[in-house]
């Protein structure tokens, strides 16, 4: 028993010996990426810090890999709590960022001159681009290394894609050779088609560098999937055509100034340049909002796709006030269709409904089977039964009733309310003896006044209740004066 006791203490006096022979330094971070340690070692390992103690009594203790600078008496006072290059502790840490420092922190003074971050790092000794260390620090403009995207006469920021430059405008420098976006990428050793790496979403054909030209990796060969003007338009040399959908590598930038044509047949656009041409990417075109008065839908309005007429409205989608510029007429009945629907005259209006409709203009356009109107409405699609129906207008000929619609020929009524009827016309046979309204009432069982049950109603020679001043014999008149 006392061997196993001697046994266990011995080993935890190893064990308490050995964390207490442990160094209390800590781990120290990765450095990051594209950041080298040289210049921040010296030979043989010992980390050694600027200003650090210098001389006096710099106190140096064993390390991984060599001694390690901990301060000195002399020699100047680190800054308390800033990290060294390289996330190591002690004297002579990396100065904290200026404002307007856009990369990590730890990036400033850390030995190494960082470019595209926003100001100038103090460790750059000038301002020229050959003495950048590192161009794509995190936070750094460029995401290529050096040169990257570093603008050659401000260290601190960087260029912008040249003004024919197509793609994603984060992919020009960024270390990636990018092909098919109207110029060639700096990140490109050469023009040639075997030079490229990535022909991303935004390029001249999406995700294959198969159609790029072979000596000039900026343009694809073939128009892009996106192109819906003429393809001898493409690239023709001639000139620059815009709203086609992808942007036409003659012209000189993606600005609307560029263009020289905005309405070949297929573009966004119908009217000369710069109509509706989007002002910095002028392959596309930007839809205006619909002006006060324009009946059809919102988006319909100049939305590059089709000429609405009948909207109260030109369409800045027609390229004129010709009829057979119209290609759809949402509001004028017809499914869209525009022949009958659409005043020849007038584009912008409806045409009058066909001759025989007894109801109202609103009720032919409503897009909805109406019946009892005198000749079927298109949208009962062709069906005379009235199981189709789905409104009954009242100043048709069932006034509104459902029951009055001849039920095998839906635009006629077995029940018509006379012409002579003054009452309200939906009161005409609806279950309730009206009198005094021009015609006898349907529902009333006699002509005798005691069978009148409304006196009074609108148009009506009655103005009081029943028997009010309807005629004894005569439901449809009231007595003499």
């Amino acid at each position: 028993m006392f061997i196993r006791w001697r046994s266990g203490a011995l080993i935890g006096l190893s064990i308490m010996t050995w964390l207490g022979c442990s160094t209390d330094d800590s781990e120290e971070p990765a450095a990051h990426a594209g950041r080298s340690a040289a210049g921040n070692t010296n030979a043989g390992g010992a980390d050694t810090r600027a200003g650090a103690g210098d001389e006096g009594g710099s106190s140096m203790r064993a390390g991984a890999g060599g001694l390690r600078a901990t301060g000195g008496v002399a020699g100047t006072e680190p800054s308390a709590g800033s990290p060294a290059p390289g996330g190591q502790s002690g004297g002579g840490a990396a100065s904290s960022a200026p404002p307007g420092w856009t990369c990590v922190y730890f990036a400033y003074g850390d030995g190494q001159c960082d470019c595209g971050c926003g100001v100038p790092d103090k460790d750059c000794n000038d301002a020229e681009l050959a003495h950048c260390d590192v161009c794509n620090a995190q936070g750094s403009c460029s995401a290529g290394a050096c040169p990257g995207r570093i603008d050659p006469d401000d260290v601190t920021a960087c260029v912008s894609p040249p003004a024919r430059w197509t793609c994603d405008p984060a992919t020009y420098g960024d270390g990636t050779c990018n092909c098919g976006c109207g110029v060639v990428d700096v990140d490109c050793p050469d023009a040639m088609a075997t030079s490229c790496e990535v022909c991303d979403q935004s390029s001249c054909w999406p995700l294959h560098c198969n159609e790029v030209i072979a000596d000039d990796n900026a343009h694809c060969q073939n128009p892009p999937p996106n192109w819906n003007c003429s393809a001898r338009l493409y690239h023709d040399g001639v000139r620059c055509d815009c709203g086609c959908g992808a942007l036409d590598p003659d012209c000189e930038s993606a600005a609307v100034d560029a263009c020289d044509k905005c309405d070949s047949p297929g573009s966004c656009s119908a009217h000369a340049c710069p109509s509706v041409i989007a002002p910095t990417a002028n392959g596309t075109c930007e839809q205006p909002p619909a002006p006060p008065g324009w009946q059809c839908p919102p988006g319909a309005y100049a939305d590059g796709i089709e000429c609405d007429c009948g909207c109260g409205l030109e369409d800045l989608d027609c390229r004129d006030a010709a009829f057979d510029t119209c290609v759809r007429c949402l509001v004028c009945g017809g499914h869209g269709a525009c022949e009958g629907t659409v005043d020849p005259s007038d584009t912008t209006e409806c045409a009058p409904p066909p001759s025989g409709w007894t109801c109202s203009e609103a009720a032919f356009r409503d897009a909805i089977c109406d019946c009892g109107c005198g000749i079927a409405d298109v949208f009962c699609q062709g069906i005379e039964l009235s199981y189709v129906c789905g409104n009954y207008p009242v100043e048709g000929c069932s006034a509104g009733i459902k029951s009055h619609i001849d039920p095998n020929h839906n635009a006629e009524c077995l029940v018509n309310v006379p012409n002579d009827w003054s009452c309200d016309r939906r009161f005409y046979d609806d279950g309730l003896c009206d009198c005094g309204c021009g015609v006898v009432d349907p529902d009333c069982p006699s002509n005798d006044v005691s069978a009148c049950e409304e006196c009074d109603g609108d148009g009506s020679c009655s103005t009081v209740a029943c028997p009010g001043t309807i005629a004894v014999n005569d439901t449809a008149h009231c007595a003499p004066p």
